[in-house]
């Protein structure tokens, strides 16, 4: 049940006018009275920190030197070749050939022979499809066989005859 806002004392209220007035001399009688009073010294202070001041301006070519001012602050450091000598580097091929030959001849000593099954080469004559789908008629295979040349068909004709039947 809020009743609207606290009544302010009425030498609040003066102290508050004379502060708004001026915030840097507002009187004796009021400097008195911030002695005593939290809430008016503190109101003093955030009208004083909201006085208008002119801002400070940068010097001209301020930015523009920035970079070369903040560079000559850093530390210099010497380049990786100052510090790594001729006998460094040397050391680090070395160390890198040693690395490569020794991981080459890993793979060489434990690399499995290849074993390849190879199957007798079959005609390039007639391709056959090896899908394997249920209900599928062999039209592509006599398509195949109607655009073979004569010749292509006499070998064909010759190598079905010598081979054996398949077992079914």
């Amino acid at each position: 049940m809020n009743s609207g806002p606290l009544p302010i004392p009425e030498a609040c209220v003066a102290a508050l006018a004379a502060i708004e007035a001026d915030p840097l001399d507002p009187g004796p009688a009021v400097e008195t009275h911030l002695k005593g009073c939290t809430a008016c010294s503190e109101a003093r202070v955030c009208f004083l920190a909201q006085e208008d001041c002119p801002e400070v301006l940068a010097p001209a070519g301020y930015f523009d030197r920035l970079p070369s001012r903040i560079l000559r602050k850093l530390p210099a450091r010497p380049a990786l070749r100052h510090r790594l000598g001729p006998l460094g580097w040397t050391a680090a091929a070395a160390v890198l050939m040693a690395v490569s030959a020794g991981a080459f001849l890993a793979g060489r000593a434990n690399r499995t022979p290849y074993v390849e099954a190879t199957l007798p080469r079959q005609p390039d004559i007639l391709e056959l499809s090896t899908t394997d789908t249920p209900f599928h008629n062999h039209e592509e295979e006599a398509a195949q066989i109607q655009a073979l040349s004569p010749e292509e068909m006499k070998t064909l004709l010759k190598r079905l005859d010598t081979a054996p039947a398949p077992a079914r």
